[in-house]
């Protein structure tokens, strides 16, 4: 397997992204829809649902192993809920909300444990992961959490690396470097040769 995987997601990823990391009228724009959203706007609030919605469910599809449209849903009914506890740090909204994505993929984790197993098929199809993502997603859970946070928010997310630092609370120059040694030990891992 190679870590084109990671590459080939990451040019996915930032198409609806592009936009918002690096035009400051864009992020502007976010800033007053959230501002908006928190007095009770439900159409600022569906905007940001519509920009962000394809970047969690890449987070959430990776985290989970498949889509779950239900664990997308709680993403956003969670930030919904606790949007009046939101503050602008500099950080991208998607960093608020990739790590409430994160929180809702650990508890779907949770409760897919507790639940009983029956003799009845899923009435949906259920899409496996390839063989080279699931080796990924293994490689990628053993990195150290920091690292794994940089990849999850560059990869899977989509953001830039000032804006990794500021959600990370880190600069810009450590993301490098934490992205670099994530990216060699990922190789190592996959048994690529670096």
């Amino acid at each position: 397997m190679e870590l084109s995987v990671i590459h080939a997601s990451a040019s996915l990823s930032r198409r609806p992204l592009d936009r918002l990391v690096e035009d400051p009228d864009v992020r502007a724009h976010e800033r007053e829809l959230v501002g908006r959203a928190q007095g009770g706007d439900r159409e600022a609030f569906e905007e940001l649902y519509r920009t962000h919605a394809p970047a969690v469910a890449r987070l959430v599809r990776f985290r989970l192993g498949a889509e779950d449209e239900d664990a997308v849903a709680e993403v956003f009914f969670r930030a919904w809920r606790g949007l009046a506890t939101y503050r602008d740090t500099g950080a991208p909204f998607s960093a608020w909300l990739y790590g409430i994505a994160r929180h809702v993929a650990i508890d779907a984790v949770r409760t897919r444990g507790r639940v009983e197993p029956t003799d009845q098929l899923p009435d949906r199809e259920v899409d496996p992961m390839t063989a080279d993502l699931l080796s990924l997603h293994g490689a990628i859970e053993h990195l150290p959490t920091e690292q794994r946070q940089v990849i999850e928010l560059k990869y899977l997310v989509g953001l830039t690396n000032d804006e990794v630092a500021a959600a990370l609370g880190c600069s810009a120059g450590a993301v490098n470097a934490k992205q670099w040694r994530a990216l060699r030990a990922l190789a190592g891992e996959l048994g690529e040769a670096s």
